[in-house]
């Protein structure tokens, strides 16, 4: 089957990618992860909701709080996958359920409940008590499993309504990095991949922000972009360092640490050259979905270290991926800042291999692209869920996953 593919150059932004991930409005009607799985006979798991139980979130421990929800929605839909294998191909004896699924799932959910206690007492609020939370049952054979993103807490923190508005994304300036030295292109394309890394969690932490507002007028500021900046800035200094070490001239990155916002389910409108192989965005995502500053073939791609010592960089395809459901965009952005990820370490991979080559004809097939295609099948397989898990058709991308090479 004809895949198509691009260069997974620098996230260049305005219209280049192939993937524009919109996150639109919500109040879809959430539903178990088990409902696509094909199994009629499949029950799903009955957990009490903890969002509408919890008071007052602080702003300041808004975000752990909100992680750690949808690590239990996560919870949630693996178990009810697991209930669908289990409806599908029947295990074990009369306890399977509770002692494999139900006994676990309580265990994990005691974890993740005690952390979202001590994000209220680390910042001096009074600690909840969620202990009764953590016992779930089972729904009958079709019946959607409740989930926290589904809830709507009446209280400061979260506005007390039933809509989600649509995401803003970072606008991060790409890096304007000059050809790379080949001692230092596995330095610079980790910290490219950070940068990607940085800006994927910006964007998820403001899709959460979309679907569930808090703070004041200066949250966002305070609380995404402030500390966007200052991680940056780390990762830019770190690239200076990495030229500077090698006795190269030391580049000056610093008017790239600061990023702006897109609109409502915009693109980037505009970063920069870089030095990436054709401007597009690694994963299509430009700000719409991972980052936009390109940890695949970005500075340190082909222009940069790629030049050095004749790197050869990772050609991966662009997952084709539909509207992403405002409840599944924060995973969705999680994962394709992790494909951006990997093909950055990729890179780097690929870029010492070029300064120092070792193993035979198939070292790069076997110690490289093999790995690198385990995991995008793995990140392909979690946007999959993510789609699944609110009730949305579960797109197929196991096509996305092999990389050749540029």
């Amino acid at each position: 089957m004809a895949r198509p593919m691009r260069k997974n150059s620098v996230l260049k932004l305005g219209g280049v990618g192939a993937l524009a991930v919109l996150l639109l409005g919500g109040g879809l009607q959430l539903a178990s992860a088990a409902e696509n799985t094909g199994s009629s006979a499949a029950q799903t798991v009955n957990c009490p909701t903890v969002r509408d139980k919890l008071p007052a979130v602080p702003a300041a421990a808004a975000a752990g709080v909100e992680r750690e929800l949808a690590n239990l929605d996560e919870e949630i839909a693996r178990q009810n996958e697991r209930l669908a294998k289990q409806a599908a191909n029947p295990q074990g004896g009369a306890n399977f359920i509770n002692n494999a699924i139900l006994g676990p799932l309580k265990s994990k959910r005691v974890a993740v409940l005690d952390r979202i206690e001590i994000n209220f007492n680390r910042v001096g609020a009074q600690r909840p008590n969620l202990d009764s939370l953590a016992t779930c049952g089972l729904n009958a054979p079709g019946v959607a499993s409740a989930l926290n993103s589904s809830v709507k807490a009446g209280n400061a923190a979260t506005g007390g309504n039933n809509t989600t508005a649509a995401a803003q994304t970072v606008n991060c300036p790409t890096p304007q990095i000059p050809a790379v030295p080949a001692q230092a292109a596995a330095n610079v394309q980790a910290e490219l991949a950070n940068l990607d890394k940085q800006i994927g969690e910006a964007n998820a932490r403001l899709a959460q922000q979309a679907a569930n507002p808090q703070g004041g007028a200066n949250f966002i500021n305070n609380a995404i972009l402030g500390p966007l900046k200052d991680k940056r800035q780390a990762a830019l200094d770190r690239i200076e360092i990495a030229f500077n070490r090698v006795g190269a001239q030391r580049p000056n990155l610093d008017n790239f640490a600061a990023c702006g916002l897109n609109g409502a389910g915009a693109g980037n409108a505009g970063a920069g050259a870089g030095a990436g192989n054709n401007g597009a965005g690694n994963n299509g995502a430009g700000n719409n979905g991972a980052g936009n500053n390109g940890a695949g073939n970005n500075g340190a791609g082909n222009n940069g270290a790629g030049n050095a010592g004749n790197a050869r960089t990772v050609n991966c395809p662009t997952p084709q991926i539909p509207a992403v459901p405002a409840q599944a965009a924060a995973n969705v952005q999680a994962e394709l800042a992790n494909l951006d990820k990997q093909i950055g370490e990729a890179n780097a991979r690929l870029a010492q291999q070029a300064a120092n080559p070792q193993g035979g004809a198939n070292f790069i097939n076997n110690a490289i692209l093999g790995p690198l295609k385990d995991k995008r099948q793995a990140a392909l397989d979690r946007i999959e869920i993510a789609f699944n898990r609110v009730g949305a058709q579960r797109p197929n991308l196991d096509n996305f996953a092999a990389c050749g090479l540029n």
